[in-house]
């Protein structure tokens, strides 16, 4: 495990433990540093990079604190990792925007409609790596959710549009590629336009084999050697 990993867990734990509540602030960039035995470089590497995934915000001249509510356990059942020691990950969501689209693409043929809504979230994984997710609805499903506020976005899509819309998610199709990055996913993963990276598609099917929603899955390269977690069929 790197130092930076390291020092992000630590950080981590504190937040899952209590130890850290939502407003708290952290110590300082040296502080932390002297605590963890690292350079002042390591631990501003930690922070940029729980900062972009929404557990921590960073305020000019006021100092790094707690984000709270805003970030929530995720119940990311297609993308649960196991460390090399056997350990679950525990991954956190941060909803970055919510925007109405005519835009075309994968989704629109997938979809079969004229106006979308793309939900742009992070998942952060224990500290380690980010994801970055489009999770694309109809226009008119969106609608009917009746409003969303911030949480319930940071949680289980699949289940908001079950327990709203009554539309289960019956069936999921994925398909994995190693590509080029588009900018957009990039940019949030801080990584250079054009990099190649992990990219996963999902194709969600309701009742009557109706297509439901469209996502897409960016990661940029991590070395360290993880294991997929299963979901199990209920």
């Amino acid at each position: 495990m790197t130092k930076l990993i390291s020092v992000s867990d630590a950080i981590i734990r504190s937040i899952e433990s209590g130890a850290l509540r939502e407003g708290d602030r952290l110590p300082s960039e040296g502080e932390l540093a002297t605590a963890h035995g690292v350079s002042v470089g390591t631990i501003q590497k930690a922070l940029a990079r729980l900062s972009n995934s929404g557990l921590i915000t960073r305020e000019q001249g006021r100092g790094t604190f707690v984000s709270g509510a805003r970030v929530a356990p995720a119940d990311v059942r297609y993308l649960r990792f196991r460390d090399a020691e056997g350990n679950e990950l525990p991954s956190y969501v941060h909803a970055r925007s919510v925007k109405r689209l005519k835009r075309k693409g994968p989704w629109s043929e997938f979809l079969d409609g004229e106006v979308f809504v793309r939900i742009e979230r992070i998942i952060n994984v224990g500290g380690r790596f980010d994801l970055y997710s489009e999770f694309w609805l109809r226009e008119e499903e969106f609608a009917q959710l009746g409003g969303v506020e911030r949480d319930e976005l940071e949680k289980n899509l699949r289940e908001l549009l079950g327990q709203r819309l009554a539309l289960p998610t019956l069936r999921v199709d994925q398909w994995m590629r190693f590509d080029e990055i588009p900018s957009a996913a990039a940019r949030e993963l801080g990584l250079e336009a054009g990099q190649p990276g992990f990219v996963m598609e999902l194709r969600g099917y309701t009742l009557r084999d109706r297509p439901l929603y469209y996502q897409t899955v960016y990661s940029g390269p991590f070395s360290e050697r993880l294991m997929v977690v299963r979901e199990k069929a209920s």
